[in-house]
């Protein structure tokens, strides 16, 4: 059994019951693999192995179209916590910034309109909508979001607001 912090996320490698050659691997308390084959150690190498290949590929939104991840680890239990924002599909993305994924790219646009600065650490919602929310499969409370989190939405506010903004003397 390992249990270790690598690269500001929780990582757990535990033996599965009645298995001595299976392992139970967990990232940031959501179990990625049940009966995955080697040992600790292994166990522990692949989980760095797949973060290090994410952070070298761009991180949080922009590893989805790198060569070697194509469409994958877009899912937050991949990423520090408190260092990435989620949209409404449930895909990492930087603080402010967006997923290039598939899904991502090709849905609606208006999933890519900027997080409000409130939206909670862990989801899009606001702490108004939170309180009304009963997605059974993600329960958590409202948190607070970090200052990276903040610092990140501002700037796609700002950003958002140049690109959209109409001037009438710019349209004469």
């Amino acid at each position: 059994m390992i249990r270790t912090i690598y690269k500001g996320r929780p990582i757990k490698v535990l033996s599965v019951r009645g298995k001595p050659l299976q392992r139970r691997l967990i990232i940031n308390g959501h179990a990625v693999h049940h009966g995955w084959e080697g040992t600790d150690e292994q166990g522990l190498a692949w989980f760095k192995q797949i973060i290090d290949g994410i952070e070298s590929n761009g991180g949080a939104g922009i590893v989805a179209t790198s060569r070697y991840f194509y469409g994958q680890y877009t899912q937050p239990h991949w990423y520090e916590p408190g260092a990435i924002d989620i949209n409404p599909n449930g895909h990492a993305t930087q603080p402010g910034g967006l997923c290039l994924c598939n899904r991502c790219t090709t849905t609606d646009k208006s999933w890519f309109s900027p997080l409000p600065l409130d939206a909670c650490r862990n989801c899009h919602q606001t702490p108004d909508s939170h309180k009304n929310d009963w997605d059974l499969m993600n329960t958590h409370s409202y948190r607070k979001p970090t200052e990276k989190q903040t610092f990140g939405r501002q700037l796609s506010i700002d950003k958002y607001k140049r690109l959209t903004s109409y001037d009438e003397d710019e349209a004469a």
